[in-house]
Formats: C-alpha cells, sequence, structure tokens
C-alpha cells in the first residue's frame, strides 16, 4: 500500500474505510484518493457523511474497518505517532475552537500544537502575512467573539495554516470565504478537502467533486464534468434540488 500511495503520487489514500455511530453506518466502503496540490470538494446533502469523512482522515474518529494512509504511512490509531501525523493536517470545523481569551494575532501565532511555546518574531511576521493574505490585518487586535462567523473561520483557517500543514480539511465552510484563496493555497502545493453542501463554492474552486450520500462515494469526477453531465440519477436530484433552492 505505501509503494502504490508513492507511484500514484496521492498525498493521503483510503481503501475500504467504514464507520458506525450507533446502529447507522456513516461512512460505507470509502475508496479515495488525495493527490498533492488538488482541490477536492466532497458534496452532498446534510447526513451524507461529509464531516465524519474529514474527522476520519483526522483521526478524530476511529474507523471500524478499512485503511487510511498519509504519504503512504498508515493513520496511527492512537498514542503519540498520530499526534505527530496529525500536525501535518490543519483542520476548519465550526465551532472553529478558537482561544476566546487571546486576540486573534494570538490565536495564530500560537496555533494548534503550539500553546506551550514562547512567541517568536519569525512566527509573529508568519501570523501577520496570514492574517494579510485573508484580510483580516485589522483584525489582529479583536478577540473571537467580536468577529463574525465568516471571519471567525478565516482566523481558524489562518491558525492551521501558521503549522504548515499538507493537508488542509474545512468541513462546512462559510460562504464568504473565497474560492480564490483556496485555488492560491493549492497554487502553492498545499492540499485541500472541501466539504460543503454548497454546490456554488465546489463548482467555483475544487479540481474535482466528489458526491456523497448516505455515507457512500456515489460518483466523482472532475468539477466541469460533474456539473454539466452528472452520471448517477442521485448526483442529478441533488443538484436539481439545490437550484430550486
Amino acid at each position: 500500500m505505501a509503494e502504490q500511495a508513492a507511484d500514484t503520487g496521492s498525498l493521503v489514500q483510503l481503501r475500504g474505510v467504514s464507520k458506525h455511530v450507533g446502529m447507522v453506518q456513516v461512512l460505507n466502503d470509502i475508496d479515495l484518493d488525495l493527490a498533492r496540490g488538488e482541490v477536492i470538494a466532497v458534496l452532498g446533502p446534510a447526513g451524507s457523511g461529509k464531516s465524519m469523512l474529514c474527522r476520519a482522515i483526522n483521526g478524530l474518529e476511529r474507523i471500524d474497518s478499512g485503511r487510511i494512509t498519509v504519504e503512504g504511512r498508515p493513520l496511527p490509531r492512537r498514542g503519540r505517532e498520530l499526534a505527530r501525523m496529525r500536525r501535518d493536517i490543519g483542520v476548519v470545523s465550526p465551532p472553529f475552537g478558537l482561544a476566546p481569551h487571546r486576540t486573534v494575532l494570538e490565536n495564530v501565532v500560537f496555533g494548534r500544537f503550539r500553546l506551550w511555546q514562547a512567541a517568536t518574531p519569525g512566527s509573529r511576521r508568519r501570523a501577520r502575512a496570514l492574517l494579510e493574505r485573508f484580510e483580516l490585518e485589522d483584525r489582529a487586535g479583536r478577540f473571537p467573539w467580536e468577529l463574525s462567523n465568516d471571519q471567525q473561520q478565516r482566523v481558524a483557517m489562518a491558525r492551521a495554516l501558521a503549522a504548515e500543514p499538507k493537508l488542509m480539511l474545512v468541513d462546512e465552510p462559510a460562504l464568504g470565504l473565497s474560492p480564490e484563496l483556496l485555488r492560491g493555497l493549492a497554487a502553492d502545493g498545499m492540499t485541500l478537502l472541501v466539504a460543503t453542501g454548497e454546490p456554488c463554492l465546489a463548482r467555483r474552486a475544487a479540481d474535482r467533486v466528489v458526491f456523497m450520500d448516505g455515507g457512500r462515494i456515489i460518483e466523482q469526477s472532475p468539477t466541469d464534468d460533474f456539473f454539466t453531465t452528472p452520471r448517477t440519477s442521485r448526483a442529478h436530484a441533488f443538484l436539481a434540488r439545490m437550484r430550486q433552492g
């Protein structure tokens, strides 16, 4: 499996991944490859398994069966090795987990994994550059509770990027998140998986769409192909409902 991951150039591979919550199978035999520098939109209705997929890739949820590899290495179930591998995976999901007693700048400087470290001039420079990239430089001295939901999400993304991850998982991005920003991150070499129920964002930002329903991947294809000629009746019906809404 590790050789296959290296041969295909995939950053992450999932093979036969399944997960139950109680009596409900929320992930059902998932096979998926995430290539380096790619933006993948995981699209589907509420309850389709999008968020659980993100949590499984990040190791926040233990899968029941199957295999997840990151750069050819199996994702550990627990322990320090899992913690080390998770540092290469940035996660942004509601309610974002920003420290309410720290300013926006401090949240980005210290990040999720560096709360015990002292700030350095380099870390502050990087944090300010990230805030500028997310058009938040004028909010550096504010506290999270003074920001809108969209602004909090962008701070959370800047904080995740401060750890220099190789993969970014964005669960239910706010409508204000710029597709151009996501494309720019991919152009820098980052892989992004964006779990969303909003076709507009997927169409503008993604290289590829993975459509989920009922815990399964129903179809996946290049973005233009998915939106112009969906191959399955469920994808067609989902897009039709969204257009009507």
